[in-house]
């Protein structure tokens, strides 16, 4: 299965508004939303993931605190994250299927969770779909691509002699955005008006893993402003095939794990 939605490289994400658009039925409330889906999720319990998705698609929040927790759902005020959103739902709501159940959902890399684009661009509507395309090549393929372009330098440096070094992996940041990591840390830092980490320890309160896809799609947009179109296809098609590798790569340790569990009834 490819990991890409339709084997193709974009050139360019849309950018969308700062808020999510609005559901195309009546907006209802957070708590409307909840109760009419532990209702259905216990009259009809087989359709649990397009009642999901389907409560998703008519949110009304972009972000909320959840137990002490802040929740964002949109990175960059752009890029759309379906999947946190879901398990924020899957979590709070009655009648939910069991935990490893729908949480092996979720972690599924398939963009679309399983259902086709029309099917998935149905239930959450065009614009919300759009931005979950931000988010895939924005956050998870930039991710990809990062990896990617630190693997090549440390096996450029164990082709040529040298000891394998994480040393010199920065490197991958000044070619893929032209300066360090903590350089490039900090001018996201001076323009998101986020406190910077660098040079400290990690503080949970100054930097979350939402802060980490925001810096992230941040990077994005720096490498698809500054890249010529060409350069950024091939550097796109490059953190795809790294996504692709690390799947077949999971995919191989859950049959071993299986066949272990097996072997050992």
């Amino acid at each position: 299965m490819s990991i890409s939605p339709d084997n193709t490289v974009p050139q360019e994400v849309e950018i969308l508004d700062d808020e999510i658009p609005a559901p195309q039925v009546p907006a209802r409330s957070v708590s409307e939303l909840m109760n009419e889906l532990s209702q259905r999720l216990s009259d009809q319990p087989e359709t649990w993931k397009q009642a999901v998705l389907e409560a998703v698609g008519q949110w009304p929040e972009s972000s909320e605190q959840v137990d002490g927790v802040r929740l964002s759902y949109l990175v960059g005020g752009e890029a759309f994250d379906w999947r946190l959103l879901a398990s924020r739902i899957l979590n709070s709501v009655g009648n939910a299927p069991p935990a490893e159940t729908w949480q092996n959902w979720l972690d599924t890399p398939d963009l679309f969770g399983g259902f086709t684009e029309p099917e998935f661009m149905r239930i959450l509507g065009v614009d919300k779909s759009r931005a979950c395309l931000s988010f895939f090549y924005g956050v998870t393929v930039e991710q990809g691509l990062v990896i990617a372009a630190r693997e090549e330098i440390v096996k450029r440096r164990i082709a040529s002699g040298r000891e394998p070094s994480d040393d010199k992996c920065d490197d991958a940041y000044h070619r893929l955005y032209g300066n360090d990591r903590d350089g490039l840390r900090d001018e996201f830092c001076a323009e998101t008006g986020l406190l910077s980490t660098t040079g400290s320890e990690l503080n949970p309160e100054e930097r979350t893993l939402r802060q980490d896809d925001q810096f992230m799609y941040w990077l994005f947009k720096r490498r698809m402003d500054r890249s010529d179109p060409a350069r950024v296809a091939s550097d796109t098609r490059k953190g795809l095939a790294q996504l692709e590798r690390m799947l077949r790569s999971h995919d191989r340790r859950k049959r071993l794990l299986r066949e272990i569990e097996r072997g050992s009834q």
